[in-house]
């Protein structure tokens, strides 16, 4: 019985682990805060269970990679993602949520693609004044 009982227990805290580790919370983000980057995408994954972007950028610090995470494949297709809207090599603006630890990157809000689209969150992205008309053109149904 004791046996059982110690295999049980095992098991269940081996899937408890698995578990933890395949999600993570939002908690590191400051969304609170908005930040914008613009730079050339170098990898772009949209698909489950996040949104994933790595961007070069060059600022006073030179060249650069800087990595971004988003909302799931689902969240971000009712948010205006559509495939093929980012390739490698485009130049995109990202709109997010800075990490609270002061490292550049952090959790996509919103994105301005190339073809200048937009996709995201809308109410929290804090968009610039071209990109409001561009979510309101879009509510309305109308292209620029």
């Amino acid at each position: 019985m004791k046996l059982q009982t110690l295999i049980a227990s095992t098991a269940l805290l081996f899937g408890l682990a698995s578990t933890t580790q395949a999600h993570h919370s939002a908690v590191q983000y400051d969304f609170a805060k908005q930040v914008k980057y613009t730079g050339m995408v170098t990898s772009f994954s949209a698909k489950n269970p996040h949104l994933l972007i790595e961007l070069q950028i060059t600022d006073a610090k030179g060249p650069h990679k800087v990595e971004f995470e988003g909302h799931s494949l689902n969240n971000m297709y009712r948010d205006g993602y559509r495939k093929d809207m980012v390739k490698i090599g485009d130049t995109i603006t990202v709109n997010c949520a800075p990490l609270k630890t002061g490292v550049e990157g952090g959790y996509v809000t919103s994105v301005v693609t190339a073809k200048n689209e937009f996709f995201g969150m809308a109410s929290r992205a804090a968009p610039s004044a071209a990109d409001a008309a561009k979510i309101q053109a879009a509510a309305e149904g109308k292209k620029e």
